[in-house]
């Protein structure tokens, strides 16, 4: 023990800590039509910048009143988990886009933090074209690693609505809860856990004073992963209006079953009925948020919930 506690150092995180790509299983769109017979089901390919091909999937529905986009977490293809994310959202009226990460699926690429940031972005405007062109207002609902890439189209973005599923404020925090869920020997012999240079303060916690879109917050109180106090801070930590922010913490529900939950429902009830009334072509556009730098734009971008 006493060696171990001398010879204590400092854990890094890296993007191997954060990225498991894998292929998972193919899809099977004619399954899943007869699974779903209410929707149309279709594969796309989402092209990035640097040719890489994400594979999507589309489920549509005619009587839809919204889209929604999810970005899954990190085991997260849309070979394996499609009928899952489908299912949760099934008495929703709304159309679906899923979409494998860059390496996972599948999408070609190699998978990295940077390049899933800047995808994300790409498949936000996939979709936002799609859904302004069937008048409908756009939802972005990321879990867990997929809560990163929601937040940055955030960041990005004025967005009709954002769910935000088992996130954590920063990759420093995450690193503390991680230390702690350890052996007690392996705590001795780790002093600290710190993020690598290109993960720093990565997180949503950055984010929360810079909304300007109606927030789902949630998570189940059972999450070891991403314990349900990170959406909390989340929570108190977005200035936005009451009536604007919604906190749900599913009882009995751990990392990956928040959605499949009455309380789930009930929150996307809620979120679909602040969508803006006839005006979601003008609320989808792309349109780039103001920065700390640039305070003055705030006025170029009204926005109910700013």
């Amino acid at each position: 023990l006493v060696v171990l506690a001398l010879g204590a150092c400092t854990h890094e995180i890296d993007e191997s800590m954060l990225l498991y790509p894998h292929r998972g299983v193919a899809v099977d769109v004619g399954a899943l039509a007869g699974q779903f017979p209410s929707h149309e089901v279709r594969r796309e390919w989402i092209t990035a910048p640097d040719g890489t091909r994400l594979q999507a999937l589309r489920f549509e529905r005619p009587d839809a009143v919204a889209a929604v986009l999810y970005f899954g977490g990190n085991g997260y293809t849309i070979g394996n988990f499609a009928a899952a994310t489908a299912e949760a959202y099934r008495g929703l009226p709304v159309d679906l886009v899923l979409v494998d990460h860059r390496g996972y699926g599948g999408s070609g690429g190699r998978a990295g933090v940077e390049a899933l940031l800047d995808d994300a972005l790409v498949v936000h405007r996939h979709a936002a074209e799609r859904a302004r062109d069937r008048g409908l207002p756009l939802v972005v609902h990321g879990h867990s690693l997929g809560s990163f890439l929601a937040g940055h189209v955030a960041a990005a973005h004025r967005l009709d609505g954002l769910v935000l599923e088992s996130s954590v404020t920063t990759i420093e925090d995450w690193g503390g809860h991680f230390q702690s869920m350890q052996p007690w020997w392996m705590r001795l012999a780790i002093r600290g856990v710190e993020p690598a240079p290109a993960l720093r303060g990565r997180g949503n916690a950055g984010l929360m004073d810079r909304l300007d879109e109606p927030v789902l917050f949630l998570v189940g109180d059972e999450d070891a992963l991403t314990p349900a106090r990170f959406t909390r801070e989340l929570y108190a930590g977005a200035r936005l209006p009451e009536r604007c922010k919604r906190l749900v913490v599913v009882p009995g529900k751990g990392h990956d079953g928040a959605t499949q939950s009455r309380e789930f429902r009930e929150g996307m009830e809620w979120l679909l009925s602040l969508r803006p009334p006839g005006d979601a072509a003008v609320t989808m556009q792309p349109t780039r948020r103001p920065t700390r730098e640039r305070p003055d734009a705030a006025a170029d971008l009204p926005a109910p919930c700013a």
